[in-house]
């Protein structure tokens, strides 16, 4: 597993996520890939790649009885890298066989190293021909090879109406359904919740959010003020052993925020988030920033929480739980159904799409939720049942519609 350098007395330059053998000793071409190479990956993104990578090298250990990877770079034996990626590739394939989970980013990212750091390791002469014709095959051959061919990527739906029903009514503070114990920790996942479904959030953006994050501006040509949130990354020390980061520089982005949402987040800020030593907005009960693992274990509790009538409409739509990504996955439907509904052509509407969630012009997420499956009742659900919780919100705390 990737090890987190976050001493605050190591250089800046040195501190980060490193992939380091039993000795705990950084590997050398992994550091030179991801260091050197890959300098613009998101932490998150970074993470993922050496954890792919640590099996790569583990797997070389055993099928060749030493960690070994890093000589065989380096003498840029093609013939044993090889050998090694079909070794690799049978342990993947077995384990999607077994586990049924996608092994496929794995064994991208295993391929993209040994043909990267062979052409980075350089060769001359005739042997730099032969080892270009071999990369060749490497790129041609390997690259279109997956762990779990034929796997069919999994539809992309929005929460059916009667789960987002329930989620308002768990996720509301004085809800006697709301399984969380202190008024601070039901303020902040509600604060969660709305940022994760009303905005289409990634966990990731969440956990990077600051207090001064929410942005407000006098607008002359509309007579009245308006609220804007920064989605970005600063160089602020994180103490977190998984770091957030940005998925893609796209991500990067300023959204529109509507006055309930800034309201909850003042209310927020001024009565329950306390003081902390980091200016991250999501706040642990320990007065640090609120780990990334904590997104999934909040709504594990929430989904134990749902009535059952809402976990059999989750049954029929094939999952089994709420996460994180099914309130982006539901924001970005209903989105796309309101910039349709605007006289937005699929064209434009897909472009706004686009820029809202922070894709990349090459991402077909767009596209995938353009053929989406939706019911218009999720709409009115949206609509109607919002209403209805900002005026409770507003009586239950007045302070926080003023």
């Amino acid at each position: 597993m990737p090890l987190n350098l976050s001493s605050t007395s190591l250089p800046p330059a040195t501190a980060g996520l490193i992939s380091a053998g039993s000795s705990g000793i950084p590997r050398f071409w992994a550091t030179i890939w991801s260091d050197v190479m890959k300098t613009s990956l998101a932490p998150s993104t970074r993470r993922k790649h050496l954890s792919a990578l640590d099996r790569l090298y583990d797997s070389v250990q055993r099928q060749r009885g030493s960690d070994c990877l890093d000589r065989l770079i380096a003498e840029a034996d093609a013939d044993a890298l090889e050998d090694c990626l079909v070794g690799f590739l049978a342990q993947l394939r077995n384990e999607a066989a077994v586990t049924n989970v996608d092994k496929t980013s794995t064994w991208t990212s295993a391929v993209s190293f040994v043909s990267d750091m062979l052409r980075f390791s350089g060769t001359s002469g005739a042997r730099a021909s032969k080892m270009e014709a071999r990369l060749l095959r490497i790129d041609t051959l390997y690259r279109q090879l997956a762990p779990n061919p034929g796997t069919p990527a999994p539809p992309v739906r929005a929460l059916p109406p009667s789960v987002v029903e329930d989620l308002y009514e768990i996720f509301r503070p004085d809800s006697p359904r709301n399984p969380f114990k202190t008024e601070a920790l039901r303020w902040r996942n509600l604060l969660i919740f709305m940022l994760l479904l009303r905005l289409g959030l990634r966990r990731s953006e969440a956990a990077l959010l600051h207090t001064n994050s929410f942005k407000e501006d006098f607008d002359p040509e509309a007579g009245k003020s308006v609220h804007w949130l920064d989605i970005e990354e600063t160089e602020d020390i994180d103490p977190r052993y998984e770091q957030p980061g940005l998925k893609t520089e796209p991500s990067r982005r300023q959204l529109p925020l509507s006055q309930e949402i800034v309201d909850l987040a003042l209310h927020y800020i001024r009565n329950y988030r306390g003081r902390a030593n980091y200016p991250y907005l999501l706040i642990s009960q320990k007065a640090k920033p609120l780990a990334l693992r904590s997104f999934g274990k909040m709504f594990e509790i929430v989904t134990g929480a749902l009535s059952d009538r809402a976990k059999a409409s989750l049954s029929k739509q094939g999952l089994e739980s709420v996460s994180c990504h099914d309130l982006r996955h539901t924001s970005a439907v209903i989105r796309m159904r309101r910039y349709q509904d605007a006289g937005n052509d699929v064209d434009k509407a897909q472009e706004k799409l686009r820029v809202f969630f922070g894709w990349s012009k090459a991402s077909n997420m767009p596209r995938l939720y353009a053929k989406a499956y939706f019911e218009t009742r999720l709409a009115e659900v949206w609509d109607e049942k919002f209403d209805h919780f900002v005026d409770a919100l507003r009586r239950t705390v007045p302070e926080a519609g003023r």
